[in-house]
């Protein structure tokens, strides 16, 4: 009776330590792309603590970002909120060769978590690498004229 009180407090604490811990995951959906192609890369961080810091991304300095985005989910269960950010960047390639992008990393609680790092190779594609759209900051266009009298969107 006693080894199966013991097993079953153990185990408690370790599903308790489960649901505490961070975890940080990055993903590429291709290792090996043409300069026609984009590439996505996806980091998913989980935890469990009150305040997430915004993550230190890789410098994509062999690519171009064309699209960014950011996700997040908060779950509540017994043992307290989970909260789930995902970042996804498409990238394009700048040239051929073999580039590595390197891990993001988030410091939490005085603890650095850190993802996978990435060797990617660019094959020369149909399209040269000089035809890819510049870096520029995405900049909506204005949908309404400007005029003196407030306007609201509902």
């Amino acid at each position: 009776m006693k080894k199966v009180f013991i097993i079953l407090i153990f185990s408690f604490s370790f599903i308790c330590q489960s649901f505490a811990q961070t975890q940080i995951k990055s993903e590429v959906d291709k290792t090996k792309i043409s300069t026609d192609e984009a590439l996505t890369y996806k980091l998913t961080i989980t935890s469990s603590e009150k305040k997430i810091t915004q993550p230190k991304f890789p410098e994509f300095k062999d690519f171009v970002v064309l699209w960014q985005a950011e996700s997040s989910t908060i779950s509540f269960i017994k043992e307290g909120a989970k909260t789930i950010l995902v970042y996804t960047f498409l990238l394009a390639p700048k040239n051929t060769g073999k580039f590595t992008i390197e891990p993001t990393q988030i410091n939490l609680e005085g603890k650095t978590y850190t993802s996978e790092k990435f060797e990617i190779e660019v094959i020369l594609g149909e399209l040269s690498p000089k035809a890819l759209p510049e870096e520029k900051p995405f900049k909506p266009k204005k949908a309404l004229p400007e005029s003196e009298v407030p306007q609201i969107t509902l």
